[in-house]
């Protein structure tokens, strides 16, 4: 009787880790705005915010109440086993939102036929934020509206005004993953994302273990089982490969779930099979390791990034790792550029209005006569007289 164990693995094979796919793929939709403004691929691009610009967010035109309207995304090398995805719609209209779909696919076609990861049929407006559980493999995912909405006393046909948009596996990044003894199968069937194939191992004593290079954030583990052995099943968190008997049990108990959820910050996982007499066997197919996701952080993973961040914050910190939005300053981006400065880093000088004022984001004159001489009008004072 084998175990099978929802967990990539072979000795020292380079696996993936949970992150944001979206980098990896292209998007479309199903109508565009004028002149380059609402673009699909705006809904992947930071910042990470419910604020609607045309500029920053995607936007379908408004069609007839017997349409559709459609967001697309298709990743370039294939089909991915989708853990969540993370949704950001603009803010003040979660009636557009109204009885949306979210499929994951392996073809295009619209109305979608592949995977329903979510329907919203609850009564109300739904949340303008939310986090999709999806668990399934396939190469497109599709934000699908055939509902249209109710604004006062006014209907409109359906339309997709994504501002953010997040889609992550549930694999552990550039980690090594070790298994003691080696296994009887090759160990790239484990790395296929394929469930149907497996690598195999046998032996006493078994260990499975997973480095994921450094502490990180783990909110739980994903697991499939076949027929499994009798015994006790033990997962420990530790942050040393050798002395992992000392570090957290995460799970011990005769069965293991298909599903584990906690949060701990480790980085090595280890897995201890049952024993039977003095033997150990095991059927191993996909790891499913599920970190913090995009724009949270804490040690529960609990607290939001901050709003002007230019993409993810520091696990710990929350301090914003790549820097801030336009006009903002600050570990946190918390600080608006101060007088006469604007732009990136505060690094622009507002040289042409008068008292050096301008909009800390943007550098515009607060108002088109406050200009220099010489610069008599024009929003950036920009035009001479």
């Amino acid at each position: 009787m084998l175990l099978l164990l929802l967990f990539h693995t072979t000795v020292l094979l380079r696996v993936l880790a949970q992150r944001n796919l979206t980098q990896f793929g292209t998007t479309r939709q199903s109508s565009s705005f004028t002149n380059g403004l609402g673009k699909p691929e705006y809904a992947i691009y930071p910042p990470i915010s419910n604020s609607f610009y045309l500029s920053t967010c995607s936007y379908t035109y408004l069609t007839d109440f017997t349409a559709s309207a459609w967001w697309m995304f298709q990743f370039s090398f294939g089909p991915v086993y989708i853990t969540n995805i993370t949704i950001y719609y603009r803010e003040g209209f979660a009636s557009r939102m109204d009885g949306f779909k979210l499929y994951v696919t392996n073809t295009s076609t619209i109305p979608p036929d592949g995977y329903l990861c979510y329907e919203d049929t609850d009564p109300g407006l739904p949340n303008i934020t939310q986090t999709i559980p999806c668990n399934q493999l396939g190469q497109y995912v599709i934000y699908y509206d055939n509902t249209g909405s109710v604004e006062g006393k006014v209907v409109y046909g359906p339309m997709v005004e994504l501002c953010y948009i997040a889609i992550n596996d549930n694999m552990a990044f550039d980690s090594l993953v070790a298994q003691t003894p080696s296994g009887s199968q090759p160990a790239n069937l484990a790395n296929d994302g394929d469930k149907r194939s497996c690598s195999k191992t046998k032996g006493f004593p078994l260990i499975f273990q997973v480095d994921i290079k450094r502490e990180s954030i783990v909110q739980g583990l994903y697991i499939t089982f076949g027929e499994k052995k009798e015994g006790t099943h033990t997962l420990y968190a530790s942050n040393t490969n050798n002395a992992w008997k000392s570090g957290i049990i995460l799970y011990q108990g005769n069965t293991l779930p298909s599903e584990i959820n906690f949060n701990a910050v480790f980085r090595y996982l280890t897995y201890v099979p049952p024993v039977k007499g003095t033997f150990s066997e095991l059927e191993i197919c996909e790891i499913g390791i599920i970190g913090c996701p995009p724009s949270y952080y804490g040690l529960l993973c609990n607290q939001s990034c901050p709003g002007n961040c230019d993409g993810p914050c520091n696990l710990k910190t929350g301090n914003c790792i790549f820097g801030c939005l336009n006009g903002w300053t600050g570990d946190k981006c918390e600080q608006e550029c101060p007088n006469c400065h604007f732009g990136r880093n505060c690094s622009q000088v507002c040289e042409k209005c008068i008292s050096r004022r301008c909009y800390p984001v943007n550098g515009l004159c607060h108002i088109t006569t406050a200009c220099s001489p010489g610069y008599l009008y024009g929003e950036y004072c920009n035009k001479r007289t």
